[in-house]
């Protein structure tokens, strides 16, 4: 080292070198530390390999599975190398073709050596009598699972196995036996005991809250409870129609383009609005379907006028209106109406400022323009719902009632046990004011059906009851009811048409109307609009009071 020049600004040692502020042990210390960085690995100060990007401790890694390898010879971690051994003294099985340890008594690997479990021969039904696997109590598993005395059963080994069994939990049981199939009451009750053994209060309101599924459907056990609490007073009805009914109006709302939106949503606002006040006012509020059509055909109408460009309703002109009205003619009235409806409200809360469908018109047709069936067609759909026993006793009965009494989708769909008169042959349908009698082909269709709804074991008092709703007491759905004569190809309006028209134009049609239950202005529409000339008097004897009169053909 040379002669001391000055001291080192570190360590204070001496500096003997003309121009450096550090000693020599310093300046190795700083290049050192110059070299070096965070690893990204273990996040230590370390000089990184230029391969890696990582320190020499990082960059030995597996090469099977990338975990850190301490030796450096070493290319395989820990439990590669103990897992490559494995491998190494597998062989493959000559029974399953697996690679395993093969053993030497059987030369095969352990699981194909291992005795496998001997099943019981199978033994004779007791119930059925046909050869098939043991279930127990001597039956097999089909007549096992379909015992009435399973439900109760598991209900008593349900009520010893609670500390405080609540009083209407038997009753419960034999309810939800009596409307279900063994088996899913089997499956109910232990869903049931579930929720009577958690930490939370056993009351009938907590219990059916509890109960109810997530999503559209609530679930049967919450349907069963429902019926059971509501119909003994022990709580209150679910609002589980009430949000079915508000998802679809947020979903029809959804639809509608986002610049039309906000007033759509304010137009559902009003109509809930509306009923609100309806109801408290005694008066008839407008149902959910009522609702649900309204906002359908604003959300074609918002549809269409986003596809012709126009983004705000301000800008929607009589055009578009019209041409909306004539993608549907026969559904101009209706729509016509709800559109008016909706632009009064818009008109009112300043959306807009004029109305377009103020110079518009319904042009409702004055006569009956819906397509009826020949007696061709009536005759064939008439042997196919009597001598056909591959028809659904749903769609015979919709379809003789509706063919030969005139009766609607919703009557057929309301109508009950109690109103049906079997000394006399007779069935009350809907508002009509006296029973209908039924012919025999009639009535044997109603037996059929009587005789299907007794093979489903339920409570419903309607006569159709469906998967859906034989555990509870609501009429089937009119999803359900509506699709019930497609595999016949026909729609029950259509038949309903065909029989109140040859009724209205060879009878009175004051008489038809009190006979269904009609206003006498429905049933004028069905009136043919030409005058039978077989019907009029004779030219000579015509004077000004046997004037044609040109709806019904009968003189005034």
């Amino acid at each position: 080292m040379g002669q001391r020049q000055r001291d080192c600004v570190d360590c204070g040692g001496p500096v003997g070198i003309i121009g450096r502020l550090h000693c020599c042990r310093c300046l190795r210390r700083l290049n050192e530390a110059a070299a070096k960085a965070p690893c990204p690995g273990c996040g230590k100060q370390r000089v990184l390999q230029a391969d890696t990007g990582r320190c020499i401790t990082c960059s030995r890694v597996c090469t099977e599975c990338g975990h850190p390898v301490r030796s450096p010879e070493a290319t395989l971690c820990r439990d590669c190398t103990r897992q490559a051994r494995q491998r190494a003294a597998q062989q493959p099985c000559p029974r399953c073709g697996r690679p395993g340890y093969l053993r030497e008594a059987t030369g095969w690997c352990g699981t194909c050596s291992r005795p496998r479990q001997t099943k019981d021969p199978p033994r004779v039904c007791d119930d059925c009598g046909q050869l098939r696997p043991h279930a127990g109590h001597g039956l097999c598993s089909a007549c096992w699972q379909r015992r009435p005395e399973r439900p109760f059963v598991a209900g008593e080994n349900l009520i010893a196995r609670l500390t405080d069994p609540p009083p209407w939990l038997g009753d419960l049981i034999g309810h939800l036996a009596a409307g279900h199939s063994p088996a899913r009451a089997c499956i109910l009750i232990g869903q049931l005991g579930r929720l009577l053994d958690d930490e939370h209060p056993n009351h009938p309101q907590a219990l059916l809250e509890r109960a109810g599924l997530p999503g559209r459907s609530m679930g049967p056990l919450a349907r069963g409870l429902e019926v059971f609490f509501v119909e003994r007073g022990l709580a209150l009805a679910t609002d589980h129609a009430e949000r079915l009914a508000a998802g679809r109006r947020r979903r029809r709302i959804d639809a509608v383009p986002e610049p039309l939106r906000p007033a759509a949503e304010a137009f559902n606002a009003f109509l809930l609005r509306s009923r609100e006040r309806a109801r408290r006012a005694g008066t008839l509020p407008r149902a959910d379907v009522t609702l649900d059509i309204k906002l359908s055909t604003l959300r074609d109408l918002a549809q269409r006028v986003s596809a012709r460009g126009k983004q705000d309703w301000a800008l929607v002109d009589v055009h578009d209106i019209e041409a909306f009205l004539a993608a549907q003619p026969k559904n101009r009235p209706r729509r016509l109406q709800i559109a008016r409806q909706f632009f009064r409200f818009a008109k009112t809360h300043k959306m807009i400022l004029i109305d377009p469908t103020s110079g518009l018109s319904a042009k409702a047709a004055k006569g009956f323009i819906g397509k009826t069936l020949t007696l061709d067609q009536q005759r064939r759909l008439f042997q196919r719902w009597i001598t056909d026993p591959a028809v659904h006793p749903h769609e015979a009965l919709l379809g003789i009632l509706a063919l030969l009494h005139g009766a609607s989708s919703s009557e057929v769909r309301h109508l009950r046990l109690d109103d049906i008169d079997p000394g006399n042959h007779a069935i009350r349908l809907g508002q009509r004011p006296h029973l209908v009698p039924l012919d025999p082909a009639s009535w044997s269709t109603v037996q059929r059906c009587m005789a299907h709804r007794e093979n489903q074991h339920t409570g419903n008092p309607h006569l159709i009851v469906t998967k859906g709703t034989k555990a509870g007491r609501s009429p089937a759905s009119v999803a359900y009811v509506s699709h019930v004569l497609d595999p016949a190809g026909i729609s029950p309006r259509m038949l309903r048409s065909t029989r109140l028209i040859d009724l209205v134009n060879t009878m009175d049609a004051k008489l038809v109307a009190a006979a269904f239950g009609m206003h006498p202005e429905g049933v004028m529409i069905y009136l043919a609009d030409h005058v039978d000339t077989d019907r009029l008097p004779a030219p000579d004897s015509a004077d000004r009071r046997g004037e044609a009169y040109p709806c019904c053909g009968e003189p005034r």
